[in-house]
């Protein structure tokens, strides 16, 4: 494997990468909000916005020497120029084109940090799929898109045994192994680490969506299920911690649309792999309610998918009963089950309540 060597930028005195690493999170934080933000309004302000990130990303790489990262990010902000230029019509897989690029530049930075030199093939590697896209025409640009992601997931063949995976990640899921599942395990215990507040939280709802499931008499493909509940918060990922972070009531309607835009986020993952397209339908659907007066698309009754429906009371029960900055106390397991019964037949489904209640009573009323 080819390796790459920045010796400038090893030889920083450590406060300066300290600090060089906190502006280019902030640079990433401003562009997935765009990205965001483009969900909903492809306008010249917002591409000319992620350029302006994606410009000062660069030339934050470039100030400490960091000459191949650079070199990557350069041809991203070449895409975006392309777009303000009206060359190119911005679509939703260019955002998570982006970021996911993005994340591997992370990665090369986090191993010249730790080791002093990086994957040189995988900087090669970035460098290629990013030319690809550029190459695409505006029709065939997302199948590129998927492609040029599958293959650096992959890696080339000949880096089996010497890719390096990202910062406590197991190295398999660089090898192009067929185990999906046990990387989107990897990614959702990446995501309750965010917040304090989400310790063990999905392994639990996964338990508790299981159980329901199966007082339903197994309605939902069990594998489906799991995949959705590992990854329906994937999308937050994307989302500014001061948003995150911020009173519900204090949010601004632009601001509710980008934390909305969450689950859209999440689902198109998965849509890129046919074999968890039932995963990512109850993923878009699971803040649908009942009565139609949920989102994205004001989906009501029979026409939410049922494993949605599985996952919204359950992740409505685990919200109620976590705490978090905009609520004053944790509430007690009656009281959010109380919450749950008495949004029957409005938010929740009336037989998946009742399965949830049996199942409520099976994992913590019976064991305790």
């Amino acid at each position: 494997m080819t390796k790459i060597t920045c010796p400038q930028f090893v030889e920083l005195e450590k406060d300066l990468i300290n600090e060089f690493v906190a502006c280019f999170q902030e640079n990433v934080e401003e562009i997935e909000q765009t990205v965001q933000g483009l969900e909903h309004d492809v306008s010249p302000e917002q591409i000319n916005e992620l350029f302006r990130s994606m410009h000062s990303l660069k030339g934050n790489c470039r100030m400490v020497f960091l000459d191949p990262m650079v070199d990557v990010i350069h041809e991203l902000e070449e895409i975006v120029s392309e777009m303000r230029n009206g060359e190119l019509p911005y679509q939703p897989m260019f955002g998570v084109f982006f970021m996911s690029i993005i994340g591997y530049v992370e990665t090369l930075i986090g191993q010249l940090s730790s080791d002093q030199e990086a994957d040189g093939d995988l900087q090669q590697s970035l460098l290629k799929v990013i030319q690809k896209v550029r190459e695409a025409t505006p029709g065939n640009v997302n199948k590129v898109i998927d492609e040029a992601l599958d293959t650096l997931m992959a890696g080339p063949a000949s880096e089996v045994a010497e890719t390096s995976a990202p910062s406590g990640m197991p190295s398999h899921f660089l090898l192009g192994r067929d185990d999906d599942i046990e990387f989107f395990r990897f990614l959702s215990r990446q995501i309750d680490q965010l917040s304090i507040y989400r310790k063990d939280r999905t392994s639990k709802e996964l338990e508790l969506c299981d159980e329901v499931n199966r007082e339903l008499g197994m309605i939902v493909d069990p594998s489906q299920l799991e995949v959705a509940v590992l990854l329906h918060d994937l999308g937050m990922a994307f989302i500014p911690p001061t948003l995150m972070n911020k009173n519900s009531e204090d949010l601004s309607r632009e601001e509710q649309k980008i934390l909305s835009a969450h689950v859209a986020t999440s689902a198109q993952i998965l849509y890129r792999m046919s074999r968890w397209h039932e995963a990512a339908n109850i993923i878009l659907h699971h803040h649908e309610a009942y009565d139609g007066s949920g989102y994205p698309y004001n989906l009501s009754g029979e026409d939410i998918p049922v494993g949605s429906r599985i996952l919204a009371l359950c992740d409505a029960f685990f919200d109620i009963t976590s705490e978090r900055e905009d609520r004053s106390y944790k509430k007690s397991l009656f009281e959010a089950v109380r919450h749950v019964n008495s949004c029957n037949g409005t938010l929740f489904d009336p037989a998946c309540v009742e399965a949830f209640n049996m199942a409520v009573r099976n994992l913590y009323i019976s064991k305790s």
